[in-house]
Order: C-alpha cells, then structure tokens, then sequence
C-alpha cells in the first residue's frame, strides 16, 4: 500500500511539470509519459500507450526520435540535442532533450526522455546572431557577414563550379561631404544610400558594408554579364537621385568573377584594384577589366 501511495505521488508531482516527459521500453514503445507530453503531441494515453514512435508521428519525425533513443542506450549515459520539431497539429518548437537509460521490470532497460520547449530562447539567439552580422549605422550586412558569405560561396564553386560575382562600390568623394556638411549629413546619405542599393538588388545579390563609403555586393549571378548589368543599373540608379537634401551621389564600381583556386584574399585584392581603376578613370564608371 505504502508503494502504491508513493507511486501515486510521484505521478501526480511528474503531471505537475511542464517539461515534457516520456519513457519507452526496450522495443521503443511507450510505457508512460506526463500530461504535459499529452497535451502537447496532441494525443490521449490510450492513443500512446504500447505504441512507437513510427505509430504515432510521421515517417522523418520519428526516424530522429528513433536515432536518438538508439544512440542513448548504445551508449548508456545520459545523452542531449536539441532541435526544431513540427509536430501532428503543425506547431514548431525548438527542444532541448535529455535521454537517459532506466530500468523497469526489475530487468530490462528503457528510455527516460525530458523534453523542455525552449523556442523562445532559440528564436532570442537567432535575432541576436542576426544582429551581431548587421552594420549598425545603415542596417546592412557588415564585414563580419561578408565573411562568413564569401567562405561560403567559396566552397560551394570549389565543389560544384557555381560561379559567383564580387561587386565593390565606392561612393565618389564621399569626404567632401562630411567637410562641408558634417558627419551627421554624412551619416544620413550612407543610411540612405544602403537603403536605395537593397531596394534595387535581387534575392541572389548581397549587399554588405565593408567599411567607411565602400560596400561589397556578392552576387550570385549565373554570368558576369549579369553582374555587370546590375552594377550600371545601380551607377544610373544612384546618379540620378537625391538622397539628402541637396545632395547627389555617384558612385564607382569594379566586378570580377570567381576563379579556379581563388581564396577570400586574392579575389578581394582583385576587385578592389577594378574599383581603384574606375576611381582613376573618372569615377561614376563602372570596370570589369583591366584597363590596358
């Protein structure tokens, strides 16, 4: 009796607890879980009870879950992962779970699984990446971004030949207008300038700011030729308009297009000499080539 009343006890302290819990037998059946794990998978006891996971969830659901329990008793120890999950009524959450083995019937060892919701949390971090990767005066992509962008095309042309462009911008005597109208005007057109180059760029272009009045576009044209379209339209685009007051703008760019054995370095170096040429011939131009 007195087993009985404890047993009682723990159950109700367990349906108690928001965190989701559950165990499993040998086989991967279940054997128990809390309301809590109830009300979430959408599902009565009876519905779950001697049932496994590949009964209850859809195929790719439950082949994680299936892994996961496998990996815990292969290795015997308590074992964590997290991850987002869509389950039966469609809601995604991000869970932080914890897998240990238990034993039941005084001889066979099962699954003990905790699950906690922890999507807010995931959803905070993710905005606070996004934010560590944003330029904090126009709200563009920085240099940090940049980086980790580049590296990543890299290996993409590297394994699969997916050519990619490297469109650098320079706005034209941008030092004459914080001398004559101050850094706060200055501030003003470069927030007003990223804007108008996001407005006018495609899902494939990223628009990045390197630093001061120079911006990097990485664009994942299929074709050079693409590239240094989108790069006249943006000349046109920005010549054309007043982006402060009084103020006009123009700007000089320089494309390349990835090359076998490039590195992040070499195709920078590359570009910026392009841009440095459209800067000593005239500004407001565009180049793709060397001037001989």
């Amino acid at each position: 009796m007195k087993y009985l009343e404890n047993n009682l006890l723990l159950n109700s302290v367990i349906d108690l607890i928001d965190d989701l819990i559950f165990y499993k037998d040998k086989h991967f059946r279940y054997i128990g879980c809390n309301t809590a794990f109830l009300y979430f998978v959408g599902k009565k006891s009876e519905d779950l009870i001697g049932k496994d996971d590949f009964e209850i969830f859809d195929h790719d659901l439950a082949s994680l879950f299936r892994k996961h329990d496998k990996l815990m008793l292969a290795e015997g120890c308590v074992r964590s992962n997290e991850e987002w999950v869509i389950y039966p009524n469609n809601k995604k959450v991000y869970l932080l779970t914890k897998k240990i083995p238990f034993v039941y019937d005084g001889i066979n060892t099962g699954i003990l699984g905790i699950s906690r919701d922890i999507t807010s949390l995931e959803k905070a971090n993710q905005q606070l990446q996004q934010q560590t990767l944003l330029d904090e005066l126009t709200r563009v992509k920085n240099r940090k971004a940049y980086n980790l962008k580049i590296k990543s095309l890299l290996a993409v042309f590297e394994r699969y030949q997916t050519s990619f462009s490297i469109i650098s911008i320079d706005i034209d005597d941008f030092k004459n207008i914080n001398d004559n109208f101050g850094h706060d005007v200055g501030d003003t057109v470069l927030r007003s300038f990223g804007a108008l180059i996001e407005k006018n760029i495609r899902e494939t272009d990223h628009l990045f700011r390197i630093g001061g009045e120079e911006f990097v576009i990485l664009s994942e044209s299929k074709t050079k030729v693409d590239a240094i379209q989108l790069a006249e339209k943006l000349r046109k685009i920005v010549a054309s308009k007043t982006l402060h007051s009084n103020i006009n703008i123009t700007i000089s760019l320089g494309i390349c297009e990835v090359t076998t054995g490039d590195g992040p370095n070499s195709i920078a170096k590359r570009v910026d000499n392009l841009l440095y040429e459209a800067k000593s011939h005239g500004k407001n131009t565009v180049t793709y080539r060397s001037v001989t």
